[in-house]
């Protein structure tokens, strides 16, 4: 490639950037921010006058998406909070339990997951891809806690703004809602979607 077709395709990548950026409502500066660049760099990007890697121009745009799905979502669930929107009291599972039970429990119902919970303790969650990495052992010989992941959701009080949660569930596939520290419901992006 030619260094004037490399140059062209800086700057229509730029104008891309810039087109994007405004349609969601963003300036240079949010933009910036959620980069972890300065404006100046946004900037000389839009203009054609600096290449950037791939991976950063693909973060850029994921930015820019992620504020414009929050843009759309906060009209609606601007007075929503998780108790309006979490499916309540979902089966749970003890640690102690053997994996096969959750397993069961999630082809039976459907889920993807299930929260983890000793008593009144949130724990965490099981999830299919926990128990898929142990396939290879009798899952009626190993419990629950044996196969967890060791990273748990966020777990959100019910009276949180379902537009605070949001950001969450772009990392999270749910989050665990409590009441004085019992589990009373889950929030997954299948509960905002099934809105739309």
């Amino acid at each position: 490639m030619k260094g004037s077709e490399a140059k062209d395709i800086v700057k229509r990548e730029g104008e891309r950037l810039t087109r994007l950026r405004r349609d969601a409502g963003l300036s240079q500066k949010e933009l910036a921010g959620k980069l972890g660049v300065t404006q100046s760099w946004v900037s000389r990007v839009e203009k054609g006058a600096l290449d950037v890697s791939h991976s950063m121009m693909v973060r850029a745009l994921e930015a820019i998406e992620h504020h414009r799905v929050e843009r759309r979502f906060i009209g609606q669930f601007q007075k929503m909070r998780c108790v309006d929107l979490m499916t309540e009291n979902p089966i749970a599972v003890d640690p102690r339990d053997p994996a096969s039970r959750a397993m069961r429990l999630m082809q039976d119902n459907g889920y993807s997951q299930i929260p983890v919970v000793r008593g009144n303790m949130i724990l965490g969650m099981v999830t299919e891809q926990d128990i898929m990495k142990e396939l290879h052992h009798d899952l009626g010989q190993i419990s629950v806690q044996a196969v967890m992941s060791p990273e748990a959701p966020p777990i959100v009080d019910e009276s949180a703004p379902v537009v605070h949660v949001i950001p969450l569930l772009y990392t999270y596939q749910a989050v665990l809602v409590q009441n004085q520290g019992r589990l009373t419901g889950i929030l997954a992006r299948a509960d905002l979607l099934s809105l739309k």
